[in-house]
């Protein structure tokens, strides 16, 4: 189920995109701020961001159960080796977040992507190391994330923060606190996403435990895992979940390289209509 959902949010985001992407390379006049599109981009973002939280959590728990005679007798090396583990995979979000940076640099120029949700996801992963095993610290996390959106999001502190954000633009820009410079294809703040991360790793951990669904009876698990792998479209899906880190990074590309043929395309199309026009002109 969690990389059914994973995979709605990655058909979702795809489908953006491709709009998104026809709008930034003056090719077609979508209204991406608002409406159907913005709407598919919203729900994009809450499911893919939640479930990531919620993968964290899972993660953890097989983590704990793999090396469950570390936690027990040697609490030094389990938690070496949990450190490890993660700071590896925020290595190697940070390394997917670069590369999309420098490419939407050399594509976008201003507009490329300063902390978008490789940088976020990386950055969540690291902060959340501390209370991704507590069910009872991730919402509290969650509560206190939630405060300061509602504070940051005031007209008295949104008039502060608009003059104290000059100093520290990037801070402000990555926190979510304020946004006073910076252009971005995509960008996702530390405030408020953060709190969906840790709303997912709550949930998590509150429905999940030792590899089974707390919510269901083991016959109700196994007619639902029954489901999920005869359904054919919800098998579809969970495959669009199950690779959503490759597909994210991907499509991106593949639609700027096929609109960008297009476009040349379309182009060079009306440069020799004209030509044919001019000539028409010139023999009469």
């Amino acid at each position: 189920e969690i990389d059914t959902i994973k995979g709605v949010a990655t058909v979702l985001m795809v489908i953006f995109h491709f709009f998104y992407l026809m709008y930034h390379m003056n090719i077609a006049e979508y209204n991406i701020r608002c409406g159907v599109l913005y709407a598919a981009a919203k729900i994009a973002h809450v499911l893919f961001i939640f479930a990531v939280g919620v993968n964290l959590a899972i993660s953890y728990k097989k983590f704990r159960r793999q090396h469950r005679e570390d936690y027990r007798n040697n609490k030094y090396k389990y938690y070496n080796q949990f450190i490890g583990k993660s700071l590896r995979r925020v290595l190697y979000l940070l390394l997917a977040g670069v590369t999309m940076s420098v490419l939407s640099y050399l594509t976008f120029g201003n507009l490329y992507v300063k902390f978008g949700i490789f940088h976020f996801i990386a950055a969540a992963v690291f902060l959340t190391m501390p209370i991704v095993g507590s069910k009872w610290l991730s919402f509290v996390t969650t509560a206190v994330i939630g405060l300061l959106y509602t504070i940051t999001n005031s007209p008295r502190m949104r008039n502060y923060s608009s003059q104290a954000c000059n100093s520290a633009p990037i801070f402000c820009f990555v926190s979510g606190i304020y946004n006073t410079r910076f252009s971005s294809l995509d960008h996702f703040s530390l405030i408020p996403f953060l709190g969906l991360v840790t709303f997912g790793i709550f949930v998590g951990n509150m429905i999940y435990s030792r590899g089974t669904r707390k919510f269901l009876t083991r016959e109700q698990s196994e007619k639902l895992d029954n489901f999920f792998e005869n359904n054919t479209l919800a098998k579809n899906v969970g495959l669009f979940g199950k690779y959503s880190f490759e597909i994210y990074f991907v499509h991106f590309v593949v639609f700027y390289l096929m609109l960008l043929g297009y476009k040349k395309a379309k182009l060079k199309l009306f440069f020799e209509l004209d030509k044919n026009v001019t000539d028409i002109d010139e023999e009469f």
